[in-house]
């Protein structure tokens, strides 16, 4: 990862890939359109062969596109049945051995919904399911950065400072910053002194590096009262993407911008497009 370099790409193989569901395909639709990585979406499931990984890797090398992942949506580190906080582990380090095999260097997911039990609970017990992934991870010498995302409903674990304690106590961990998400659940941080803000308290309690190598995802977004509602393309939405990458470009921001639109790509190239403008 190039330290302070802004990669832009789509999650999931973009729209206009000939083959839709093939991720190598999707890897060389990514080059073609002049992007720069791309997040392979395990959203509902982990399911890939071996040799699917193992090209993706040679291809991703040999076109210098990065990859990023997303763990499946049903985890849930705070489930009320052991078993399934225990399947919501194994989910993530599925998750994590695919991705190192295709190459991968960050991968984010969901964490834990709250339950309506008490934050602070919800916190401890994320905390140790991560050093227990962790742990496993490092046994299998598998290195991948986790990073649990910021979550845009406010019944999620998932608000900046969760992410930022997750990152001082587990040593893998690292916030995944979904600003569209952290727009739709507190209803702030929309304008370039906000983002300016946000972006300082990440280097103040992390560090520097964790700006110059950040794992961000955007999109255009529907919000109410309990936080976001779906995806919407940046032209349709009331989220101040310019002035989030102006306040990215200012501050030395580095690290992969994936884009979450439902038009992907267009979005994603229309933010790189901007960005190399400013």
């Amino acid at each position: 990862m190039m330290q302070g370099k802004l990669l832009f790409g789509t999650a999931g193989v973009p729209n206009s890939t000939a083959k839709k569901n093939n991720p190598v395909e999707g890897v060389r639709r990514i080059h073609e359109l002049g992007l720069d990585c791309m997040q392979l979406e395990f959203a509902h499931g982990v399911r890939m062969k071996e040799e699917v990984s193992s090209n993706l890797r040679k291809v991703s090398y040999e076109l210098g596109v990065p990859l990023t992942s997303h763990g499946p949506y049903y985890i849930n580190l705070n489930a009320r049945e052991q078993d399934k906080i225990d399947s919501s582990v194994e989910r993530i380090i599925q998750t994590a051995k695919i991705s190192d095999l295709c190459g991968a260097e960050s991968m984010t997911f969901h964490a834990a919904f709250y339950m309506k039990d008490s934050p602070y609970d919800v916190f401890d017990l994320v905390e140790k399911s991560m050093n227990v992934i962790e742990e496993r991870l490092s046994r299998l010498d598998i290195e991948i950065e986790l990073r649990p995302e910021l979550t845009g409903k406010t019944s999620q674990f998932g608000s900046l400072e969760e992410l930022i304690n997750l990152t001082k106590n587990v040593d893998s961990c690292r916030p995944c910053m979904d600003f569209s998400h952290l727009f739709a659940r507190t209803n702030q941080y929309n304008s370039e002194e906000e983002f300016d803000m946000v972006i300082g308290k990440l280097k103040e309690e992390l560090s520097e590096e964790a700006i110059q190598n950040m794992h961000i995802h955007i999109s255009g977004i529907s919000t109410n009262s309990k936080g976001d509602l779906k995806h919407l393309n940046l032209e349709q939405s009331d989220f101040n993407w310019k002035a989030l990458l102006k306040s990215l470009k200012k501050n030395g921001c580095g690290g992969y911008m994936i884009c979450n639109s439902p038009n992907l790509e267009e979005d994603a190239l229309m933010l790189k497009n901007y960005y190399m403008t400013l």
